[in-house]
């Protein structure tokens, strides 16, 4: 038998944001569970990944998050906290405004007009 241990993940997900799959948009998200890595393999928990990777269809992010020290783990839970609000108050946002705008009477766009 071996004493190989399998990878787990606390989050492992990979999810394009827009609808049309064609559309390059997507979120990353991978944190490695190392809390059954022995304390003597160092270099295997220290190292976990963490990745949070978002792109819309011309831009990326790549955020960081250090825990190599106590104080660098305490501001990386800091950014993602701060993150996620800052996310969650942005989803409300645009609720209310999705909520406001399909209230509106139809305004024909001039786009939108076919001409025969």
């Amino acid at each position: 038998m071996s004493n190989e241990r399998t990878t787990r993940y606390h989050v492992q997900r990979r999810e394009f944001l827009n609808q049309n799959p064609g559309a390059a948009a997507f979120i990353i998200a991978i944190v490695e569970d190392t809390r059954e890595i022995a304390d003597e393999n160092e270099n295997d928990w220290k190292w976990g990944t963490i990745q949070l990777d978002l792109a819309d269809c011309y831009r990326r992010i790549e955020f960081d998050f250090d825990m190599s020290t106590a104080e660098a783990r305490a501001n990386s839970l800091r950014k993602i906290e701060l993150i996620a609000e800052v996310i969650n108050e942005v989803r409300e946002a645009i609720a209310l405004e999705v909520e406001s705008r399909n209230a509106r009477p139809h305004v024909l766009c001039l786009t939108e007009v076919v001409v025969a």
